[in-house]
C-alpha cells in the first residue's frame, strides 16, 4: 500500500531529474489530484470507505466536503486519459479529456458527529467533525483536466 502511494511520486522525481518534467503549479496540481481522487486498490463502494477516505486523504479537515470521487485506476489508465481528443472543460478551456473507469462517489449526508466547541478550540484541542458520506460505486464516464509537459491529470471536471 504504501508503495503504490510512493510510485507516482518516485515517477515524478525521476522525470524531473531527468528534465523530462518541468516542475511547476500544474505539477502541485498533479500531486493533489492524486491525493484527492486515485485510489487505484479497486476497493470501494462502502459509506465506511468514504468516511475513511475522505479523512485520511484529508477532506474532512476544515469542514465536510460535499462530494468528492475517488478513481479505482492504476494511474498509467488515468494518464492515458489525457491522451484522448480535447474537449470543453465547464470552466471554457480545451483541456479536458474523458475516458471511462471505476469510481466510488462520496456524497456528504449532512449529518456529522463532535461539533464545534469554542472551548475546545481555544485549548487548542478542536478535533474536526467526524464526516458521514454515503458510497455509490459505479463503473462511469469522467472528465479530467490534463497540463504539463508530459500531459497529466490536474483537475476532475465531473
Amino acid at each position: 500500500m504504501a508503495l503504490q502511494k510512493t510510485l507516482p511520486l518516485l515517477l515524478l522525481l525521476l522525470l524531473t531529474l531527468l528534465g523530462l518534467v518541468q516542475p511547476s503549479y500544474g505539477q502541485f496540481m498533479y500531486q493533489r489530484f492524486l491525493r484527492q481522487h486515485v485510489d487505484s486498490t479497486g476497493r470501494g463502494g462502502t459509506n465506511l470507505y468514504c468516511n475513511t477516505m475522505m479523512q485520511i486523504r484529508g477532506m474532512t479537515s476544515r469542514g465536510c466536503k460535499e462530494f468528492n470521487t475517488f478513481i479505482h485506476e492504476d494511474i498509467e489508465t488515468i494518464i492515458s486519459i489525457c491522451s484522448t481528443p480535447n474537449i470543453r472543460c465547464k470552466n471554457g478551456k480545451m483541456n479536458c479529456h474523458e475516458g471511462v473507469v471505476r469510481v466510488t462517489d462520496c456524497k456528504y449526508t449532512g449529518s456529522s458527529k463532535a461539533p464545534y466547541c469554542s472551548y475546545r478550540a481555544i485549548m487548542g484541542l478542536y478535533q474536526p467533525p467526524t464526516c458521514n458520506y454515503q458510497a455509490t460505486a459505479s463503473t462511469r464516464r469522467v472528465v479530467i483536466a490534463c497540463e504539463g509537459k508530459p500531459l497529466v491529470p490536474v483537475h476532475l471536471d465531473s
